[in-house]
């Protein structure tokens, strides 16, 4: 039976230690004009189908809520036929949660922005405009530019000159190659991800990283040229060259509390999400059978879309633990609290290979220039998208969605 559920008692929802998920089942474009910091986006049209993966277990409290179009009731009228049993709505939904004076969010994946925003007030990164970069390129300076998004936006476009080293690939790649003395620039396709690789890498004690202020954005608002078909990455590093990695990522768990596992339970009393953050080509080597392939990166840039269930057990799986464990760092720091580091060993799992399972990927924003015949419009999009941006600093505070740890 679906119920309603007060704002007062929503609330009380964050303060305490049980799980559950807020879902909004609206269409992808409706849930864009203004929604929940909280909720994940699972439309209507496609809940039967995502709703296994997103809430593992039928028992977890799930708020639905929409903002007056009578989404949350069928929702909840399909969750009750697929076995879901403890569904509640939110009183008034979105409208009554604004008229509260909680804040509603425009746009998709605002979780992973704001922090992105919060991460550079509060730990001051460098950034470096694209002006200054093109600059330092002419000089043939020594500069290691790096793109922080996955490897397919990368080939798609990028900044000419750029390697590719998706997000939490950054300390495990990077740092076995780099010398005192380069410049290292960090970009993506607007801000936060430049920001969370750059500020990854300080902490990881590299000196002279700037994060690229606005990403490929910026770069294309001084008409500087993209770069189209970039496949450069570096392979993957040696043992006997993760020495010094192995050892920072060890300094991190301790400090962030971010604990190892020996085993993978066939049961688990709470909601759990098995994720393989190596690459692609690892993944499908061998992977544990049941686990789901998100690179740690895009995992943190979607995390309402892929982490539904607050107050679930998050298992991050890797070969080495370099990793899984900066994924799981950056989790915590977002107030992910249970989050666990899993190592394949050789011979240690029966594993499978294969593309394995899959979850549907959230469509990220079309900023590519080769699908914009117009532009000024293109130009006017992006300057609007980083205005947005830029703005969610001053929303989330006092949000309970929003539980950010800054030591």
């Amino acid at each position: 039976m679906t119920r309603l559920i007060s704002m007062q008692e929503f609330r009380a929802l964050f303060e305490d230690d049980a799980e559950f998920a807020v879902l909004d089942p609206r269409e992808s474009s409706d849930f864009a004009t203004g929604h929940l910091l909280a909720a994940s986006n699972l439309p209507l049209s496609r809940l039967a189908a995502t709703i296994g993966q997103a809430v593992p277990q039928t028992g977890t409290l799930c708020v639905l809520t929409d903002n007056g179009g009578g989404e949350a009731a069928s929702a909840g009228e399909q969750l009750l036929r697929l076995g879901y049993d403890r569904l509640a709505i939110l009183d008034g939904g979105v409208a009554a949660w604004e008229a509260a004076g909680g804040s509603v969010f425009s746009g998709t994946g605002v979780p992973a922005k704001a922090f992105g925003e919060f991460v550079r007030k509060v730990s001051a990164t460098p950034v470096m405009n694209a002006v200054d970069l093109y600059r330092r390129q002419q000089r043939n300076d020594d500069i290691l530019l790096i793109d922080a998004r996955s490897a397919e936006q990368h080939e798609s476009y990028c900044i000419p000159g750029a390697v590719s080293y998706p997000g939490t690939e950054l300390v495990y790649r990077v740092l076995p190659v780099v010398n005192a003395d380069t410049e290292i620039v960090v970009h993506c396709g607007d801000r936060s991800r430049s920001i969370i690789g750059a500020q990854t890498l300080i902490e990881a004690g590299c000196s002279n990283v700037f994060a690229l202020e606005n990403g490929t954005m910026g770069w294309q608002s001084e008409s500087l040229e993209l770069e189209h078909g970039n496949r450069e990455s570096l392979p993957l590093p040696e043992s006997r060259s993760l020495i010094l990695t192995r050892a920072i990522a060890d300094q991190w768990a301790e400090r962030w509390h971010i604990n190892r596992i020996d085993s993978i339970a066939v049961h688990a009393r709470r909601s759990r999400y098995l994720i393989d953050v190596r690459s692609r080509e690892e993944f499908e080597a061998g992977h544990i059978p049941g686990t789901l392939h998100i690179p740690g990166g895009h995992l943190l840039q979607n995390v309402d879309h892929y982490l539904a269930v607050r107050n679930s057990v998050i298992v991050l799986i890797d070969s080495d633990w370099v990793r899984a464990v900066t994924t799981a760092v950056w989790l915590r720091r977002m107030g992910w609290r249970r989050v666990y580091v899993f190592t394949i060993e050789s011979g240690h799992e029966p594993l499978e290979t294969g593309n394995g399972d899959q979850l549907e990927a959230p469509q990220p924003c079309n900023f590519d220039p080769n699908n914009h015949a117009d532009h000024d419009l293109l130009m006017r999009e992006n300057r609007a998208y980083l205005e947005w941006e830029i703005a969610l600093i001053d929303r989330p505070p006092g949000d309970p969605a929003a539980p950010y740890m800054e030591i």
